[in-house]
């Protein structure tokens, strides 16, 4: 059950790796909308074209869009999104995994 007001197609996943802190911490708990409108600086789900999800801050700067990490350290700051990815929804809520 979401906490907060979301589509049928919410879902919950669990926050794995370091790519995202400090904002989020691995084990952390986000519900995504698939439904929601992915903007700039919207968390979002995406699928990669590997099909593995990953999960990030979407920027939107002069028509380009990136993929970005809130961790300053992680070596891959910004995804470029060129046909390579598709969002699969935006994150609408956080918790903490007890």
């Amino acid at each position: 059950m979401c906490p907060v007001n979301c589509s049928d197609l919410t879902f919950v996943s669990k926050v794995q790796y370091i790519s995202m802190e400090p904002k989020f911490d691995e084990g952390d708990l986000i519900f995504v909308d698939s439904e929601a409108e992915c903007i700039h600086g919207s968390y979002v789900v995406a699928r990669l074209d590997d099909n593995q999800a990953t999960f990030k801050q979407l920027i939107i700067e002069g028509g380009h869009k990136f993929l970005k990490a809130a961790n300053p350290n992680w070596p891959e700051q910004l995804i470029p999104i060129n046909g390579n990815c598709m969002l699969v929804g935006k994150v609408i809520f956080t918790g903490k995994s007890l």
